[in-house]
Protein backbone atom coordinates (compact mmCIF):
# COMPACT_ATOMS: atom_id res chain seq x y z
CA UNK A 1 0.00 0.00 0.00
CA UNK A 2 1.40 3.44 -1.06
CA UNK A 3 0.41 6.53 1.34
CA UNK A 4 0.66 9.69 -0.03
CA UNK A 5 2.38 13.04 1.97
CA UNK A 6 1.11 15.89 1.08
CA UNK A 7 2.94 19.27 2.64
CA UNK A 8 -0.21 20.01 4.39
CA UNK A 9 -0.28 16.22 5.85
CA UNK A 10 3.62 15.87 6.71
CA UNK A 11 3.37 16.73 10.34
CA UNK A 12 1.14 13.51 10.67
CA UNK A 13 3.87 11.77 8.98
CA UNK A 14 6.85 12.74 10.56
CA UNK A 15 8.66 9.37 11.80
CA UNK A 16 7.46 7.77 8.31
CA UNK A 17 9.04 10.71 7.10
CA UNK A 18 12.32 10.23 9.19
CA UNK A 19 12.33 6.27 8.02
CA UNK A 20 12.09 7.47 4.65
CA UNK A 21 15.24 9.35 5.17
CA UNK A 22 16.77 6.50 6.47
CA UNK A 23 16.05 4.29 4.16
CA UNK A 24 17.40 7.10 1.47
CA UNK A 25 20.50 7.13 3.30
CA UNK A 26 20.91 3.13 3.07
CA UNK A 27 19.99 3.10 -0.81
CA UNK A 28 22.02 6.24 -1.88
CA UNK A 29 24.89 6.29 0.44
CA UNK A 30 25.71 2.73 1.91
CA UNK A 31 24.31 0.73 -1.26
CA UNK A 32 25.19 2.82 -4.31
CA UNK A 33 27.99 5.00 -2.98
CA UNK A 34 26.67 8.14 -4.66
CA UNK A 35 27.86 11.68 -3.42
CA UNK A 36 24.88 12.73 -1.39
CA UNK A 37 24.38 14.85 1.49
CA UNK A 38 23.88 12.31 4.67
CA UNK A 39 23.76 12.99 8.40
CA UNK A 40 23.43 10.72 11.36
CA UNK A 41 21.77 8.04 9.11
CA UNK A 42 19.86 10.18 7.48
CA UNK A 43 20.00 11.48 3.34
CA UNK A 44 18.31 15.07 2.80
CA UNK A 45 19.09 17.96 0.27
CA UNK A 46 17.75 21.20 -0.61
CA UNK A 47 14.74 19.81 -2.64
CA UNK A 48 13.12 18.23 0.04
CA UNK A 49 12.84 22.07 1.09
CA UNK A 50 10.82 23.09 -1.42
CA UNK A 51 7.74 20.94 -0.12
CA UNK A 52 7.74 18.20 -2.27
CA UNK A 53 4.63 15.30 -2.17
CA UNK A 54 6.23 11.99 -1.14
CA UNK A 55 4.98 8.55 -1.78
CA UNK A 56 5.42 6.02 0.67
CA UNK A 57 5.28 2.24 0.64
CA UNK A 58 4.32 0.13 3.20
CA UNK A 59 6.77 -2.81 4.28
CA UNK A 60 3.41 -4.64 5.78
CA UNK A 61 5.43 -4.07 9.19
CA UNK A 62 4.26 -0.43 9.37
CA UNK A 63 7.80 0.66 8.43
CA UNK A 64 8.47 2.59 4.76
CA UNK A 65 10.14 0.14 2.34
CA UNK A 66 9.75 2.42 -0.58
CA UNK A 67 9.92 5.48 -1.98
CA UNK A 68 9.30 8.60 -4.48
CA UNK A 69 9.74 12.53 -4.29
CA UNK A 70 7.47 14.15 -6.46
CA UNK A 71 7.64 18.40 -7.17
CA UNK A 72 6.05 20.75 -10.23
CA UNK A 73 8.46 21.64 -12.78
CA UNK A 74 6.83 25.18 -12.44
CA UNK A 75 9.47 25.04 -9.33
CA UNK A 76 12.64 24.20 -8.45
CA UNK A 77 13.90 20.29 -9.71
CA UNK A 78 16.90 18.48 -10.37
CA UNK A 79 17.09 18.28 -13.82
CA UNK A 80 16.91 21.53 -14.32
CA UNK A 81 18.52 23.22 -11.43
CA UNK A 82 21.09 20.22 -10.94
CA UNK A 83 21.51 17.95 -14.44
CA UNK A 84 20.35 20.46 -17.41
CA UNK A 85 23.03 18.74 -19.43
CA UNK A 86 20.80 15.82 -19.55
CA UNK A 87 18.10 17.58 -21.29
CA UNK A 88 20.37 17.40 -24.22
CA UNK A 89 20.04 21.11 -25.07
CA UNK A 90 16.25 20.50 -25.06
CA UNK A 91 14.05 23.51 -22.67
CA UNK A 92 13.74 22.68 -19.47
CA UNK A 93 9.95 22.14 -19.29
CA UNK A 94 7.51 24.47 -17.22
CA UNK A 95 4.11 23.54 -16.83
CA UNK A 96 1.76 22.49 -13.99
CA UNK A 97 0.84 19.22 -15.31
CA UNK A 98 4.26 18.08 -16.09
CA UNK A 99 5.90 16.72 -12.40
CA UNK A 100 9.41 15.30 -11.76
CA UNK A 101 9.88 12.06 -9.80
CA UNK A 102 13.39 11.96 -7.55
CA UNK A 103 15.08 10.04 -4.65
CA UNK A 104 13.12 6.76 -6.05
CA UNK A 105 13.82 4.35 -3.64
CA UNK A 106 13.13 0.37 -2.20
CA UNK A 107 14.42 -1.84 0.64
CA UNK A 108 16.99 -4.27 -0.36
CA UNK A 109 15.86 -7.71 -0.81
CA UNK A 110 16.49 -11.20 -2.09
CA UNK A 111 13.96 -10.35 -5.20
CA UNK A 112 14.96 -6.62 -5.44
CA UNK A 113 18.75 -7.23 -5.85
CA UNK A 114 20.06 -6.32 -9.63
CA UNK A 115 19.49 -9.18 -12.18
CA UNK A 116 17.03 -11.23 -13.68
CA UNK A 117 15.09 -12.03 -11.18
CA UNK A 118 11.39 -11.10 -10.53
CA UNK A 119 10.42 -7.24 -9.94
CA UNK A 120 9.70 -6.59 -6.23
CA UNK A 121 6.50 -5.99 -4.70
CA UNK A 122 7.57 -2.93 -3.49
CA UNK A 123 8.97 -1.81 -6.92
CA UNK A 124 5.60 -2.68 -8.50
CA UNK A 125 3.72 -0.71 -6.28
CA UNK A 126 5.62 2.51 -6.21
CA UNK A 127 5.07 2.82 -10.03
CA UNK A 128 1.83 1.87 -9.62
CA UNK A 129 0.90 4.51 -7.45
CA UNK A 130 2.65 6.98 -8.91
CA UNK A 131 0.62 6.68 -11.53
CA UNK A 132 -2.46 6.45 -9.48
CA UNK A 133 -1.59 9.36 -8.20
CA UNK A 134 -1.06 11.54 -11.62
CA UNK A 135 -4.30 10.15 -13.05
CA UNK A 136 -6.12 11.24 -9.87
CA UNK A 137 -4.40 14.78 -9.82
CA UNK A 138 -4.16 15.56 -13.25
CA UNK A 139 -0.54 15.40 -13.54
CA UNK A 140 -0.17 13.77 -17.27
CA UNK A 141 3.57 13.47 -17.72
CA UNK A 142 6.42 13.07 -15.56
CA UNK A 143 10.06 13.58 -15.82
CA UNK A 144 13.03 11.93 -14.26
CA UNK A 145 16.60 11.22 -14.02
CA UNK A 146 17.83 7.55 -13.62
CA UNK A 147 21.10 5.23 -13.49
CA UNK A 148 21.35 2.32 -16.04
CA UNK A 149 19.62 -0.07 -13.44
CA UNK A 150 16.54 2.17 -13.25
CA UNK A 151 16.78 2.10 -17.14
CA UNK A 152 17.18 -1.65 -17.63
CA UNK A 153 14.05 -2.18 -14.92
CA UNK A 154 11.64 0.03 -16.52
CA UNK A 155 11.21 -2.30 -19.85
CA UNK A 156 10.35 -5.50 -17.02
CA UNK A 157 7.53 -3.14 -15.00
CA UNK A 158 5.72 -2.47 -18.43
CA UNK A 159 6.74 1.21 -18.34
CA UNK A 160 8.56 2.80 -21.12
CA UNK A 161 9.77 6.66 -21.39
CA UNK A 162 8.36 8.32 -24.61
CA UNK A 163 11.82 10.49 -24.70
CA UNK A 164 15.01 9.17 -23.17
CA UNK A 165 18.14 11.45 -23.18
CA UNK A 166 21.65 10.40 -24.53
CA UNK A 167 24.21 8.74 -21.61
CA UNK A 168 25.81 10.64 -19.30
CA UNK A 169 28.27 9.80 -16.56
CA UNK A 170 27.97 11.98 -13.38
CA UNK A 171 30.42 11.24 -11.00
CA UNK A 172 30.96 7.22 -10.97
CA UNK A 173 26.98 6.55 -12.27
CA UNK A 174 25.73 6.83 -15.94
CA UNK A 175 22.44 8.11 -16.18
CA UNK A 176 19.91 8.97 -18.10
CA UNK A 177 16.92 11.51 -18.13
CA UNK A 178 13.64 9.87 -19.19
CA UNK A 179 10.09 11.71 -19.76
CA UNK A 180 6.53 9.56 -19.57
CA UNK A 181 3.27 10.19 -20.66
CA UNK A 182 0.46 9.57 -17.65
CA UNK A 183 -2.14 7.90 -19.16
CA UNK A 184 -4.70 4.52 -18.43
CA UNK A 185 -2.94 2.63 -20.84
CA UNK A 186 0.44 3.12 -19.23
CA UNK A 187 -1.44 1.96 -15.58
CA UNK A 188 -2.59 -0.95 -17.50
CA UNK A 189 0.28 -1.64 -18.84
CA UNK A 190 2.06 -1.33 -15.63
CA UNK A 191 -0.58 -3.48 -13.57
CA UNK A 192 -0.16 -6.24 -16.22
CA UNK A 193 3.75 -6.65 -15.73
CA UNK A 194 3.10 -6.66 -12.18
CA UNK A 195 0.11 -9.04 -11.58
CA UNK A 196 -1.21 -5.87 -9.58
CA UNK A 197 -5.28 -5.26 -9.98
CA UNK A 198 -6.05 -3.14 -7.69
CA UNK A 199 -5.30 0.37 -6.08
CA UNK A 200 -2.18 0.18 -4.59
CA UNK A 201 -2.61 3.72 -3.40
CA UNK A 202 -4.22 4.01 0.94
CA UNK A 203 -8.10 5.02 1.36
CA UNK A 204 -7.07 8.29 3.28
CA UNK A 205 -5.73 10.04 0.04
CA UNK A 206 -9.17 8.83 -2.33
CA UNK A 207 -11.18 10.02 -0.23
CA UNK A 208 -9.67 13.45 0.31
CA UNK A 209 -9.86 13.70 -3.39
CA UNK A 210 -13.55 12.97 -3.30
CA UNK A 211 -14.07 15.81 -0.20
CA UNK A 212 -12.64 18.18 -2.64
CA UNK A 213 -15.00 17.21 -5.70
Amino acid sequence: MIEVVTPDAAFRYREKIQAMHSLRHRVFKERLHWNVCSREGLERDVFDLFHPIYLLANDGRGGVAGTWRLLPTTGPYMLRDVFPALLDNQPPPHDPAIWETSRFAVEATPDSAEGLGAVSRITSELFCGLIEFCLLFGIREIITVYDVRVARLLPRIGCRPKWQSTKHRIGDTLTFAGRFDITPEVLAAVQVASGITDSVIHADILSEERDAA
